[in-house]
């Protein structure tokens, strides 16, 4: 009966820490989800098909996407972008994901609720810019208490060098997290 008892405590130790990876936020992605996926490996991976309707526009050069998705259980919205790997040819990479869950935390437990100078003591060693208000697709929604937290890995030497460049934003309300964004800059496949 002990042995039973210490398997299962095993087996449900193993399954939590599973769980626990899910959810990790890195520069590069959301646990398995990770920034420069396909739209065909992000639908295996979630197992579900869906439409970008800019992709099928062949017309207006919509280059860019978004879907609101459930990844592990939680909202995610991810962004995709047209990436050409022969002339004329092309497949959606993802370059973005935004979530609000607070399942979702860095490896070092910070995520939504975490105080601004943690994250700034975290990331001593990163670019870091923080702005008023909630700063996105090149808009910013102004209102009190509002700030975007923005971490960047060297993204000069990374477009110098034909590297992916990779930023972490954490929105912020009273100077806590409320949600976060993962974005890409990824080098083109012709490369």
């Amino acid at each position: 009966m002990k042995k039973i008892i210490l398997l299962l405590f095993v087996i449900a130790a193993n399954c939590a820490a599973a769980q626990k990876n899910d959810y990790i936020i890195s520069m590069k992605g959301l646990g398995a989800l990770q920034l420069g996926m396909s739209q065909n490996e992000v639908e295996k991976l979630l197992n579900e098909k869906f439409i970008l309707p800019n992709s099928l526009d062949t017309i207006n050069n919509n280059y860019q996407d978004t879907a609101k998705l459930k990844y592990k259980n939680i909202d995610v919205q991810l962004e995709f972008d047209r990436s050409y790997y022969a002339p004329n040819k092309f497949r959606m990479r993802l370059i973005g994901i935004r979530g609000s869950s607070p399942l979702c935390k860095t490896a070092t437990g910070l995520g939504i609720g975490t105080d601004q100078l943690k994250i700034i003591a975290a990331y001593d060693n990163y670019h870091v810019n923080i702005q008023p208000g909630f700063y996105s697709y090149y808009e910013t929604e102004k209102g009190i208490g509002k700030s975007t937290l923005t971490i960047m890995d060297d993204i000069a030497s990374a477009e110098e060098y034909g590297k992916d460049a990779y930023t972490m934003v954490f929105y912020l309300l009273n100077k806590k997290v409320v949600s976060f964004e993962l974005k890409a800059k990824l080098k083109d496949e012709r490369d």
